[in-house]
């Protein structure tokens, strides 16, 4: 039974970690049907389901989600081990999955991955961009990329990217019509464009520095969005003022096409972590964090 249970696991986790058997069959390589009879076999071998089905949706039981936990710490050490012996005579290898923001793939990875890319051939690089928070060891990732306060619990974390500024900024057209706002209080009776978190639906505050304390506002907006490039291209096109990473703007703001609002007012900058559970580093992540981190 034990041999035949630990060959079955590998489905099992592929099905729990993509959420349905035809996802799962293109990764493993098998059909749908040749999925469902793995999952099968093993429940008959543990004796309790471990998924709940219906016709348009897979999800774990309280059974499934213990054994998907409890086998995470074995296969990332079966994965680690595996990399090691790959890179005994010879470069880092193996799929790299990486969890981040697509603010994060924009500023921290993108521009220098072609580099990485070239430099570390054997490592295939899989970037999966969420805006909402996802479990990295759950999903199978190697590490994730985020802001500090939305970090899980007992990672490693190295600062990644380049070090945030929030600026106020606004289109030249919008403030030559409107006119420059001289507190944040102003904003009130301006147009202005907000972000939505889109997993918890909150809209982002807008964050100030007034005398060292901090000021989070919470105007009524004329747009909302949940996507930082429809974002920034509403302050472009005139539609409003918002509060962004300037670091995204800076080809705008040197070309005098946005203006820089409220910067004696301007909060503290922010910088990307990059985080890991705290286990033994497989060569192919020393090698991205050293590149990245570096």
């Amino acid at each position: 039974m034990g041999d035949d249970l630990f060959s079955l696991l590998p489905a099992f986790r592929m099905v729990a970690t993509t959420g349905g058997f035809t996802a799962a069959s293109g990764r493993l390589g098998i059909t749908p049907s040749g999925v469902s009879q793995k999952i099968r076999q093993i429940e008959s071998l543990v004796g309790t389901r471990l998924f709940e089905r219906t016709s348009r949706s897979v999800r774990l039981t309280e059974a499934g989600r213990r054994l998907l936990q409890d086998t995470d710490r074995a296969f990332s050490d079966i994965a680690d081990a595996l990399d090691r012996v790959r890179t005994v005579e010879t470069r880092p290898a193996g799929n790299l999955r990486i969890n981040l923001s697509r603010l994060a793939a924009q500023v921290c990875i993108l521009p220098r991955l072609a580099a990485f890319v070239r430099h570390y051939p054997d490592i295939a690089v899989e970037l999966t961009t969420d805006d909402r928070l996802t479990d990295i060891v759950a999903g199978g990732f190697d590490a994730g990329i985020r802001f500090a306060d939305t970090l899980e619990m007992d990672m490693i974390a190295r600062a990644i990217g380049p070090v945030l500024r929030r600026s106020v900024l606004a289109s030249r057209s919008y403030v030559e019509a409107t006119g420059i706002p001289q507190h944040p209080n102003d904003l009130a009776s301006h147009q202005l464009i907000r972000y939505r978190f889109p997993a918890s639906q909150r809209l982002v505050p807008l964050t100030f520095n007034i005398d060292g304390q901090v000021l989070r506002l919470d105007p009524s907006p004329r747009l909302v969005f949940d996507d930082n490039h429809h974002f920034g291209f509403a302050v472009r096109s005139g539609l409003g003022i918002a509060q962004l990473f300037r670091e995204t703007e800076i080809p705008a703001i040197e070309a005098g096409e946005l203006v820089e609002l409220l910067t004696g007012f301007e909060p503290r900058p922010l910088q990307f972590q990059l985080y890991y559970p705290t286990r033994a580093q497989s060569p192919k992540l020393r090698a991205f964090i050293e590149w990245f981190c570096g």
